[in-house]
């Protein structure tokens, strides 16, 4: 007898992983900050990781890095990291406003959410 496996939408699937990437790549741009110097948005790679919380919180930092380096959030020059080897490599972030200084993802969210409630009413004020 021949197991049934359901398959699921890969289009959720896709959105899931994006969605984890988007949250690790926030956090490690906390990380970071909460690491590094808090003047300056750059830290070695050594010091994330050794960073208990770092440690625990990603499963592969270089990964993650790499997909941060790809996707334009940070900078190191080097092609790889690796523990021991490339603990002096700076990790540098791009953005390099301090956490907090501009308006939060949600408070956009918000601001964005009120004006389609607006234009909504509007609309419905129209007929």
């Amino acid at each position: 007898m021949t197991a049934v496996i359901p398959m699921g939408d890969s289009g959720s699937r896709v959105s899931e992983v994006e969605e984890r990437l988007k949250n690790e790549l926030q956090q490690l741009v906390k990380d970071i900050w909460r690491v590094g110097d808090p003047e300056k948005p750059q830290v070695p790679f050594g010091d994330l990781f050794d960073d208990d919380d770092v440690q625990q919180h990603y499963e592969g930092l270089a990964a993650t890095l790499k997909a941060a380096k790809k996707r334009g959030i940070v900078t190191y020059k080097s092609p790889m990291l690796l523990k021991g080897a490339h603990d002096k490599v700076m990790v540098n972030l791009v953005d390099k406003a301090p956490l907090g200084s501009k308006t939060s993802d949600l408070d956009e969210l918000k601001e964005s959410g009120l004006k389609l409630k607006d234009d909504d009413l509007n609309a419905k004020g129209s007929f």
